[in-house]
């Protein structure tokens, strides 16, 4: 939102822009977007989205499958979540540069991307 007068009561009109974001408030599918930034260096954010409550893994793989590290394993609430990744392993390691996959695991749905750390 961008308005020239954004306290009340100051001024009798305001006049700019609004943005309306055109999603649904409880997703109707599991959703696994594409990493933001990528290619990245130091942080990168996952978003995902779930239709229904449950128990919901996100994790980090590098290209011969072995797992880096878990980012979310917990019970969520259905809706849009969103979860960072600041390059380092379940040890709290920094990795290596490279190709990274990432995948959303839950209730039998299982989707994957790939990401890429540059340093």
């Amino acid at each position: 939102m961008n308005l020239d007068n954004t306290e009340y009561g100051i001024g009798i009109l305001s006049s700019g822009t609004v943005e309306v974001m055109d999603m649904l408030a409880v997703p109707e599918e599991y959703h696994l977007t594409q990493n933001y930034p990528n290619p990245f260096n130091p942080t990168t954010t996952i978003s995902f989205s779930i239709p229904s409550e449950g128990h919901v893994q996100v994790n980090v793989y590098d290209i011969t499958g072995r797992l880096i590290t878990s980012l979310v394993d917990a019970n969520l609430s259905e809706g849009y979540h969103d979860v960072i990744w600041n390059g380092t392993d379940m040890f709290g390691s920094n990795v290596s540069a490279g190709l990274y996959i990432y995948s959303l695991q839950t209730e039998g749905v299982s989707l994957t991307r790939k990401m890429v750390l540059m340093k």
